[in-house]
């Protein structure tokens, strides 16, 4: 913030001066400090926004004036069936309160909501909660807290009460923004979501690049589909891709789609093969099925069916891009490497071993891995030899 921000009114600096801040966090921390620089006495900020996400049904910035920079919690979904939701001023301007105000000084106020017992404690003297009007009607949520010996003075509460409509502008812009990229990344993974959300969205474009591609499916998905409710479907399927998922991305992999009880993923190599390039995307194999045990034995306590699954791994060249309709895309791989990858999926189901992969990946990996013979790929004119890591047995058929 330079010299020239600290000078401006805080409305006018939301409208003039915070157009590079690209998130909440960041426009609460200089919004505050700008406040206290020009006299106001804020000890706390808060600043709650509902959210559409998978996960988490809104998110809070919290400045204090003793840290650097606020605190970005996310609020997970059904916290409105809560005891500390519902006994807090939350509902209350969700509902259309104006404002709450509570005097913490003053022993005629009530401290009626629990959270004013924790303000007062850390010396908090006022309390105003305000509503944060959005543009489709939507009502989030701003308080402002003091120490200040005699709390906010009404000039205070008129700047603060002043700043809302400019401040529920440039929150909802950059809400507006992150919840783009967040639904980007939960649909189409990380790397694909911010390719699309930088131009990437022309139908027939693409690039070729080198890659790891990891396919796997549910055995005997269709024959638990006929035997069980649908919920108990969607239940197994949620923790078989939940589990799937982890080591996939935490060893740099990003999943493409989901394919009924099946996805695909692909882990980015350079153009050259290299031993051990490879071994991410076998290690994520190799400990998806150790994390597939510890659910089935879960599953099993619990009376509902196990989980078994059947995974093809190859190497080659893919072309990552848009294809499908001019009204409906898919940002995806296509090519032969991601058929041969599909095809020893299936392989796996018949040799009973819940990971195959190609020669190339056995070349590129560091990892024990042990051949399991020449065998005939459905589409190819010869066989092709396979291979599986030690340590992972076949599964009893």
């Amino acid at each position: 913030m330079t010299e020239e921000d600290l000078a401006l009114a805080p409305d006018r600096w939301l409208l003039e001066h915070s157009g590079g801040i690209l998130s909440m966090r960041t426009l609460m921390r200089d919004l505050c400090n700008l406040l206290v620089a020009q006299g106001m006495p804020l000890q706390r900020a808060s600043c709650f926004i509902r959210t559409l996400h998978p996960q988490a049904s809104g998110r809070t910035v919290v400045w204090r004036k003793t840290l650097r920079d606020p605190e970005e919690l996310m609020v997970l979904h059904g916290i409105e069936e809560t005891e500390s939701f519902k006994t807090s001023p939350l509902p209350v301007i969700f509902n259309g309160a104006g404002a709450i105000r509570r005097r913490l000084d003053d022993p005629a106020i009530p401290l009626d909501y629990p959270v004013l017992v924790d303000l007062k404690a850390q010396g908090a003297t006022d309390y105003v909660a305000m509503p944060l009007k959005f543009s489709d009607g939507e009502i989030n949520f701003v308080t402002w807290t003091t120490d200040a010996p005699d709390g906010f003075t009404t000039a205070q509460l008129s700047i603060l009460d002043g700043l809302l409509p400019v401040l529920a502008l440039r929150i909802e812009i950059l809400e507006r923004q992150k919840l783009t990229e967040e639904l980007l990344q939960v649909y189409l993974g990380h790397d694909t979501g911010r390719r699309v959300l930088q131009g990437a969205i022309r139908r027939g474009t693409s690039e070729t690049i080198r890659a790891a591609i990891l396919y796997a499916d549910v055995r005997g998905f269709t024959a638990a589909s006929d035997a069980l409710p649908g919920p108990d479907i969607i239940e197994l399927l949620n923790d078989y891709f939940e589990i799937m998922s982890q080591p996939i991305e935490e060893r740099g992999g990003e999943i493409l789609k989901f394919i009924g009880d099946g996805l695909l993923a692909i882990f980015p190599l350079g153009s050259t093969s290299a031993a051990g390039d490879a071994d991410p995307a076998l290690k994520a194999a190799i400990e998806a099925q150790t994390l597939l045990r510890g659910r089935n034995a879960l599953r099993k306590k619990h009376g509902k069916p196990e989980i078994a699954h059947a995974l093809g791994l190859h190497v080659g060249d893919v072309s990552y891009g848009n294809i499908g309709s001019p009204t409906r895309l898919d940002f995806t791989v296509i090519g032969p490497a991601v058929n041969l990858a599909s095809r020893l999926q299936g392989l796996g189901k018949q040799l009973g071993y819940p990971i195959v992969t190609s020669a190339r990946i056995a070349d590129m990996v560091t990892l024990p891995v042990k051949t399991l013979g020449r065998h005939p790929i459905r589409g190819l004119r010869d066989s092709v030899e396979v291979f599986a890591p030690y340590g992972v047995e076949p599964a009893t058929r």
